[in-house]
């Protein structure tokens, strides 16, 4: 059982998640504007992934069924994890709303231009023809946050498949683990690295080109 927050102790950044959880269920009102404030931000990111649109109805939508669940809440996840998932079910419900169907589109080979990038074998059952460098610290990972980048960044990312950017969004950007992931996307672990590296390697592309001419 979760441990109870001791009395008068105030929610802050050095609160576990132990004793965050113990104070939604208690629906304590700062516990809930820490969790806000810690998972806020991963929540709407995933719900804009699927549809900036609804982005910020859908939060509000999973903030409520939260406040209804949390008692059930059994912590087989991570709390983000969670958050997140009822983010994206919220987001896909007022997709529905309006009969539109969305699917994790971006398997196909027809929505990559890198299909002949992978190759059989490794682990996963597949691998790169050619190894993807990990961002760092002096790579698009950084430039990502440059100023001048970023409405070409959102420009980009609006048009990714939706799968992909919603890969991106957990893994790169929300720090998601991949299992985590591929639970919350109900996709295989192959597909998820897909995704992923179909993701990276178009946003790689724009920023390569952003340096080399100026133009997104």
């Amino acid at each position: 059982m979760a441990s109870q927050r001791p009395p008068g102790t105030r929610f802050n950044a050095s609160s576990s998640e132990q004793e965050l959880l113990a104070g939604l269920r208690a629906n304590d009102h700062d516990a809930y504007h820490e969790a806000m404030r810690r998972h806020g931000g991963a929540m709407l990111a995933a719900a804009r992934a699927v549809s900036a649109r609804h982005a910020e109805d859908a939060v509000q939508d999973a903030w409520i069924s939260v406040h209804g669940a949390i008692a059930q809440f059994e912590g087989r996840s991570s709390l983000k994890t969670w958050l997140v998932r009822i983010t994206i079910n919220k987001t896909y419900n007022h997709l529905r709303q309006q009969q539109r169907e969305v699917s994790l589109e971006g398997l196909e080979s027809e929505h990559d231009p890198l299909a002949n990038a992978f190759v059989e074998g490794g682990r996963f059952g597949m691998h790169w023809a050619v190894q993807f460098q990990r961002w760092t610290d002096d790579t698009p990972d950084a430039l990502l946050q440059a100023h001048v980048l970023q409405d070409c960044l959102e420009h980009h990312m609006d048009d990714l498949p939706e799968g992909q950017r919603m890969a991106l969004v957990l893994k790169d950007i929300e720090g998601l683990s991949p299992a985590e992931i591929c639970n919350t996307l109900s996709v295989s672990p192959s597909n998820f690295r897909v995704l992923l590296h179909r993701a990276r390697m178009r946003i790689f592309t724009m920023v390569s080109r952003y340096e080399e001419t100026g133009e997104c």
